[in-house]
């Protein structure tokens, strides 16, 4: 039975170009900074975010903790950052681990956003008894806030109090290649209102690894001495890095545009149903699915389990990502008839779910 896997964008397969980019990639020893390839994926990535320079990585979570690191240079140090972003939720605390820095946590808006006036007032004192408040982290799309755009007017606001304040500002941009497709403007749109950002090629752009730290001279000079202390200083990594110049090329022949039309459809077709509703307006690649009906007889803990379970069955997987949520995420893989299948398969569900009138 084919799969149709909607956990996560991380499961796109490399394309056929990738593959044989990567069988004919002219590589080096990256530690000493010979590999070709990898200097020409850097070299294009900082060009298009209009930042002096970038260094390539194995995954985004060493990418922010890198970026971490290096601003929050002594130990003490704190971040501000979203109490649903991906830093604090999903990175292990990587950044308390290695690098004895604290998190300030702030609510995150329904949008993805922080309120500025709440950032004003976590920035700390110059006070002995106090740490030292050295950087403001945001997340572009935000993942747990269902893939939402981070607004404009957000940005810079948020950059005209980290110049007032003296505090860099770092952008986890896990999916920020969603957000510039969505927005149709060019990288340096967004990129301008921050200091230092990630952004992944693991995801939506299908690459097989690969996230890359974008900056200025200084701070990516910096940040190569802490990636190779991380574990992170790769050899011949050029055959992975081939595959992120095919997947920039295929950002700008808008592969992402497919993705957010689909999600889009299924959505709405979703939100036709009884049992489920789709949170928010869907933005980019990520559906949050509330579900409304289930049997009484199931414990409330493992509900978005069992209905995960279900859909299972049918040939399409999902997250049941809180007790009574489900979350989607459509992908370059992902076909119209893809979509079409999982239509029908919550079609299923949800009429099993309503006419055993196994309401909540």
């Amino acid at each position: 039975m084919h799969v149709i896997d909607l956990r996560s964008d991380t499961v796109t397969k490399p394309t056929d170009k990738m593959r044989e980019a990567m069988n004919q990639a002219i590589v080096g020893d990256d530690v000493y900074g010979e590999d070709h390839t990898v200097i020409a994926l850097e070299t294009k990535i900082a060009k298009m975010f209009r930042k002096d320079a970038a260094l390539f990585f194995p995954s985004g979570t060493m990418s922010n903790l890198t970026a971490a690191l290096t601003w929050c240079n002594n130990r003490g140090s704190e971040i501000i950052l979203g109490d649903k972003s991906h830093m604090f939720l999903y990175e292990q605390a990587g950044i308390s681990q290695f690098g004895g820095i604290s998190m300030r946590t702030l609510p995150n808006l329904k949008d993805g956003s922080i309120d500025i006036d709440s950032i004003q007032l976590a920035i700390r004192d110059l006070d002995i008894h106090e740490p030292e408040t050295k950087l403001i982290c945001i997340e572009n799309t935000h993942n747990a806030c269902g893939g939402k755009i981070l607004p404009i007017p957000f940005l810079k606001n948020l950059k005209q109090l980290s110049e007032e304040r003296n505090i860099p500002i770092h952008m986890d941009g896990a999916r920020l290649w969603n957000a510039l497709t969505a927005l149709n403007i060019k990288p340096r749109k967004i990129s301008k209102y921050v200091d230092s950002l990630t952004v992944c090629l693991s995801k939506g752009l299908g690459c097989p690894v690969g996230s890359l730290l974008i900056g200025s001279t200084e701070f990516i000079a910096k940040a190569r001495r802490i990636r190779k202390g991380l574990g992170g200083g790769m050899r011949q990594s050029g055959v992975l890095a081939a595959c992120g110049l095919i997947a920039l090329y295929d950002f700008k022949c808008g592969i992402l545009e497919k993705d957010h039309d689909n999600t889009k459809f299924l959505a709405k077709q979703i939100n036709k149903l009884s049992a489920f509703k789709v949170q928010d307006n869907v933005q980019t690649n990520i559906i949050f699915i509330d579900i409304l009906q289930y049997n009484n007889k199931w414990l409330e803990s493992t509900v978005s389990s069992r209905i995960s379970a279900m859909l299972n069955e049918k040939g399409v997987m999902v997250s049941a990502w809180a007790p009574l949520l489900l979350r989607v995420v459509i992908h370059r893989n992902i076909t119209e008839d893809d979509i079409k299948t999982t239509i029908d398969a919550f079609k299923e569900v949800s009429h099993y779910l309503t006419s055993e009138k196994l309401i909540i």
